[in-house]
């Protein structure tokens, strides 16, 4: 039993491990870090006779946030890796994850390890820790939403932190498809995530897009991508959901305003289900409205898939 275990915690770290670097481009991912425990009583187990004395992460990463200057980043990770599928209710386990995570991210910010990480950059001046729990299933459908099935769960009162992202199959199918299959496809040097003006990001908007990717995009259904290949510039955009009209108008727009992109030569729309047979007339009726694209030229649109566990 305990070898099995030990097989399912080594490929959700393999996972994990591949999610951040090989999907995310982060190349500070530090694995199996330990950190002290600075509130021993308070973070007790219930199964632990004595105080906690230390906490496990199973990731750490860091970078200059794109979208804010100044801003330091520090994303503390927790993977949990179910070998069959999810719960059926999910609530407790999930809240026990949460639990145990935003305990290390309250001893993080006064540990050895997060001044160690902000000397290593200057001209910094505020510091954000960003907890991400990455909790996958072997056996449930790639889309499985489990983000929907917590997200109206009571959080205990006490736990301190200012931000905990949940990852789960939806989410990792979604990066996947979107960043993974347009890097292996076009190359990665030749692939960029885009940076939107947050009207904080004065300095960083001089070059509007680059490899690091802020973890605030992981809340996003809306990934966009900018592919320098063979002199020609695309925007690839892809949403995690159909083809809707009543959505198309607002893709336009959001894709419209990434015009300071060093003339994109070709918009490329990536939605999950698009039928051409079907959906063709409609978008052809909204691009009335868009006179700068013209679907044999400048504007693609096509629908994408895949699977993550797969490696």
């Amino acid at each position: 039993m305990g070898e099995w275990s030990k097989s399912i915690g080594e490929k959700g770290e393999f996972i994990c491990k591949f999610i951040f670097e090989n999907i995310l481009n982060f190349n500070s991912l530090i694995e199996n870090e330990s950190i002290s425990c600075i509130r021993g009583l308070k973070h007790k187990k219930s199964t632990s006779k004595s105080n906690r004395t230390t906490h496990g992460i199973d990731g750490l990463i860091s970078y200059r946030n794109p979208l804010e200057d100044h801003t330091l980043d520090v994303g503390i990770i927790s993977s949990k890796f179910t070998a069959d599928t999810y719960p059926k209710y999910p609530s407790s386990d999930f809240k026990n994850y949460l639990k145990d995570l935003a305990q290390t991210i309250e001893c993080f910010g006064n540990s050895k390890k997060k001044n160690e990480i902000n000397q290593n950059y200057i001209e910094v001046t505020k510091t954000e820790t960003v907890g991400i729990l990455v909790w996958l299933s072997n056996e449930s459908d790639l889309n499985y939403d489990l983000i929907s099935k917590v997200d109206n769960i009571q959080i205990d009162s006490d736990l301190v932190f200012d931000k905990i992202i949940l990852l789960d199959n939806n989410k990792i199918t979604f990066l996947y498809d979107s960043i993974f299959q347009t890097k292996k496809h076009f190359g990665y040097e030749n692939v960029d995530f885009v940076y939107h003006n947050t009207g904080l990001n004065i300095i960083s908007q001089q070059q509007s897009y680059g490899k690091i990717f802020p973890l605030n995009y992981l809340y996003s259904d809306v990934i966009a991508l900018r592919i320098g290949y063979k002199e020609t510039t695309y925007l690839s955009i892809f949403i995690n959901d159909d083809f809707e009209e009543s959505q198309f108008s607002q893709i336009l727009n959001f894709a419209k305003s990434f015009d300071h992109l060093n003339t994109v030569d070709k918009i490329i729309l990536q939605f999950r289900k698009y039928d051409y047979l079907i959906n063709e007339k409609t978008v052809k009726e909204k691009l009335s409205m868009f006179p700068m694209y013209n679907l044999s030229q400048n504007l693609e649109i096509n629908q994408f898939p895949s699977d993550f566990r797969n490696k």
